[in-house]
């Protein structure tokens, strides 16, 4: 055990016995990032939160107490997470802001944080992880059993969580049965969509002339039309063809319909977990809505699709991308 093992003074009982509920205390006292954010963004918060979860139901599968963590436990689930260094090293910032304030009035001088410990350390494995992941794709099968779960019937009772639940799907299906990424996604409109005869999605970037257009996949078009049959039903506002609420959110005295990307992720993670893919895939393959992108180009390889006609079909500027991302695709599979 480490030096620090009597530093936990304050809240420590709390914490020891109930560091979720004692996080969620912790956090709205917390001040935002800026001199007029009095709080912590509700989004900043919804990732702070999932972060914490996960560390101390590690910690916890290990039976370790919170006032128990040194920089040798820290460093070794850091090094357990199947993610990069940058974002590998935003946990370990957290734990480091929660321990601060817990040791703050009774640590001794010339004590290191565990967490800032954990960084100083030479040779600590976490820090070996590349600066990007490998990429990644879903398997035929994990793409199949996703999308049977975009197409099933919407469990939500409520109509507000089914309007939820049926706009979740359709993102998660534009993101593996069209290619599209988080950025294309946000601003779309409902005037970017035609449902008909053949099937397209328009796509254009505001900060140049390039523009595209891709045919979804028809577990999308499905799970698009649900969406849609949904967003009227429920006299959606706006123009926005995936807006954050039914209506315009009001914050800090402004009308706020996006969505936020952040959200797209905590989304794409929900869904794979509940269409079962995350069982198939296992804790060490997370997949992201880059690796559902990467799979939509992964079947249209599979169908004998040239990388010119994937690189028209996912909007890229250059042929180069499309034929990198073939190279990764033919690694990954032979692999």
């Amino acid at each position: 055990m480490s030096t620090h093992d009597d530093l936990f003074r304050t809240d420590a009982i709390a914490w020891d016995s109930d560091p979720k509920t004692t996080f969620e205390q912790w956090m709205s006292q917390q001040p935002g990032r800026g001199t007029s954010r009095a709080r912590i963004r509700i989004s900043s918060a919804e990732v702070y939160r999932a972060q914490w979860g996960r560390f101390v139901d590690w910690i916890e599968q290990k039976s370790i107490k919170l006032s128990e963590v040194d920089s040798i436990i820290i460093s070794e689930f850091l090094e357990g997470l199947n993610i990069n260094r940058p974002q590998r090293d935003r946990y370990r910032k957290l734990i480091q802001r929660v321990l601060a304030d817990l040791i703050k009035n009774t640590a001794e001088v010339g004590f290191l944080n565990p967490a800032a410990q954990a960084v100083r350390e030479e040779g600590a494995k976490w820090k070996e992880a590349d600066g990007n992941l490998p990429t990644s794709f879903l398997k035929p099968a994990e793409r199949a059993l996703l999308a049977t779960h975009l197409n099933s019937a919407i469990t939500a009772h409520k109509e507000r969580d089914q309007w939820r639940e049926a706009r979740d799907r359709a993102i998660v299906g534009l993101c593996v049965g069209a290619g599209l990424k988080v950025s294309e996604i946000v601003p779309l409109t409902v005037n970017c969509i035609y449902l008909g005869d053949e099937n397209w999605i328009n796509l254009g970037d505001k900060n140049s002339q390039f523009t595209h257009r891709t045919r979804p996949f028809s577990y999308a078009v499905q799970a698009l039309k649900t969406w849609l049959h949904h967003r009227a039903r429920m006299a959606t506002e706006g123009n926005l063809l995936f807006p954050s609420d039914i209506k315009p959110i009001v914050k800090n005295g402004k009308p706020v319909t996006s969505i936020h990307p952040s959200t797209l992720v905590r989304i794409t993670e929900a869904m794979i977990e509940e269409s079962g893919v995350k069982a198939l895939r296992g804790e060490a393959h997370r997949a992201s809505p880059q690796t559902l992108r990467n799979s939509f180009a992964a079947e249209l390889f599979e169908q004998g699709e040239s990388p010119e006609h994937v690189a028209d079909r996912m909007g890229f500027a250059h042929i180069v991308s499309a034929e990198r991302l073939f190279t990764s695709w033919d690694m990954w599979r032979n692999s």
